[in-house]
């Protein structure tokens, strides 16, 4: 038997007693992937019949890490795991593994087929939340013609399965059976601790101004569709976006608006992500960090990804990488393979990177734009915080004078109880935060009274401003004293020493 975590366990014995069937919602990095393996090792045990599991996945490379997993971990032969995506297109294994492209018009068939064969089928929905569109729901099409008490169970997986039309796949994969969100994983140790930098970032003047212009005019046709639609008022954001979708696809007087409202919400997205504080922040951070960090830049457009690219390349040529859906399946293989080897420092990507792909050894993450979705926040939070030993950077840029959350993980549950939150606020090229420039006054003051000469007392500043950046501030005494103790230059001894100033500042020590 596998090893499991307590969580697992759990989830696996609630899965059970719900007839081996359910959804279930664990933040990235948490254990799905074994969580379900385990799920598989359960049913051959069992079942008095043969088990087929099909397994369907979002993207190619999330097949291939499925493969390597059944044969490391439940011992699967090669020739037991087949593939059904692009031209392969293998049939009749043990464990057949279905990217959603090539699954929607087969993996019905192949369901009923088996059942009506003698076998027990269990279906798998990896990242869930994907397959409730018109074209992916075609893969539950089976569902309707099987009798209730056939041989087939289900299993989903998401970080988020709140979708729309959840109703959808929660008919043929079962409700939500467990929850286990980003808190808990952080109490229970399941993924790495992190320190999190809210970053409140500013308009340029032309920004603001259309930003404004745009506002009042999506505001107008608020306001007209929900004197039409009452029941828009009030409404979950990711609900009234899908009803405007809905209002705009009619033919009626209402329709138009709803477009229009469509479009100026698109465009007020399009000047957030493309604002031009967006790299100037992402790239003074970058500065900021040490030199062995090895960082990951999200970005929401692939134009933005592509000019952060750019300015990155200028200052660090050859340790900066670029990962986004238009680029070719080898390049960003490439890309991928560089950045884990340690070839690559700096890796900058679109949403292709958001689901399911093992990032390894990352040190921070900057969120340079972000999606709306709150899925798509956990799962890029999710990417680095793989556990381990070392304390992990979260920086999330965001537009304060727009609608953009002040909070990454808005919605998703206080995060205070277990992580540090830094809010800072950028201007001019320096991060500010009110009370820890307190902090540093009493620092300058206190080190200026010992006689130390105006050399050192900058030396002593500049450090501060890293200390704040990177969290460091944040540490123990003895954690800070421990790092002293290991320096290996002058820079390095200055650098803690002046950490060590503004704990005693913090700790009333001064």
């Amino acid at each position: 038997m596998m090893q499991l975590h307590g969580w697992q366990s759990e989830c696996l014995n609630l899965w059970s007693q719900n007839g081996y069937r359910g959804i279930v919602n664990a933040v990235t990095g948490s254990g799905k992937t074994v969580l379900a393996l385990a799920a598989i090792q359960h049913l051959h045990m069992v079942s008095d019949r043969e088990l087929r599991v099909k397994i369907v996945v979002p993207q190619t490379f999330l097949a291939s890490q499925w493969k390597d997993e059944l044969k490391h971990r439940l011992g699967a032969k090669t020739w037991e795991v087949g593939l059904y995506c692009g031209k392969r297109k293998d049939i009749g294994r043990r464990y057949m593994i279905y990217v959603i492209n090539s699954a929607r018009y087969s993996l019905a068939r192949h369901i009923l087929n088996d059942i009506s064969g003698g076998c027990s089928v269990l279906l798998i929905a990896d990242e869930c939340h994907h397959y409730g569109s018109a074209e992916n729901n075609r893969i539950f099409d089976f569902y309707k013609a099987i009798d209730k008490n056939a041989p087939y169970y289900s299993l989903g997986l998401s970080a988020t399965p709140e979708i729309a039309n959840f109703n959808v796949i929660s008919t043929p994969l079962g409700r939500e059976i467990y929850c286990y969100d980003l808190g808990r994983a952080l109490t229970d140790r399941i993924i790495s601790r992190f320190v999190l930098f809210s970053i409140n970032l500013r308009f340029s003047s032309d920004e603001r101004a259309e930003y404004q212009e745009l506002s009042e005019n999506l505001k107008r046709c608020l306001a007209a569709l929900k004197k039409a639609y009452p029941e828009l008022t009030g409404m979950p954001s990711g609900l009234f976006f899908a009803q405007l979708q809905r209002l705009a696809a009619l033919d009626n007087d209402y329709s138009s608006t709803a477009q229009t409202a469509l479009m100026l919400m698109y465009k007020r997205r399009t000047l957030c992500h493309m604002a031009t504080e967006r790299p100037l922040g992402a790239i003074s951070i970058v500065k900021a960090l040490p030199m062995h960090s090895r960082i990951i830049l999200f970005c929401e457009r692939i134009q933005a990804a592509e000019q952060l690219y750019s300015n990155l390349q200028d200052q660090y040529p050859g340790a900066v990488g670029l990962y986004h859906s238009q680029m070719a399946d080898n390049a960003r293989r490439d890309m991928l393979e560089r950045y884990k080897y340690g070839e690559l420092r700096l890796l900058i990507c679109c949403k292709a990177l958001d689901e399911g792909l093992d990032i390894p050894s990352t040190d921070a993450g900057i969120i340079v734009s972000s999606s709306m979705s709150a899925r798509q926040r956990v799962q890029r939070l999710g990417r680095m915080l793989r556990h381990s030993k070392e304390i992990k950077r979260i920086y999330y840029l965001y537009i304060g004078e727009s609608s953009e959350d002040s909070e990454l993980v808005h919605g998703l549950g206080t995060l205070e109880n277990h992580i540090p939150i830094v809010t800072l606020r950028y201007v001019c090229g320096a991060f500010i935060h009110s009370e820890f420039e307190k902090l540093r006054n009493n620092v300058l003051e206190y080190v200026s009274g010992r006689r130390q000469n105006t050399m050192m007392l900058e030396v002593i500043d500049r450090n501060i401003d890293l200390a704040l950046l990177r969290g460091d501030f944040l540490l123990s005494e003895p954690a800070c004293r421990a790092n002293l103790l290991t320096c290996h230059s002058v820079t390095q001894r200055n650098y803690w020493t002046s950490v060590l100033y503004i704990i005693h500042a913090r700790l009333g020590k001064l």
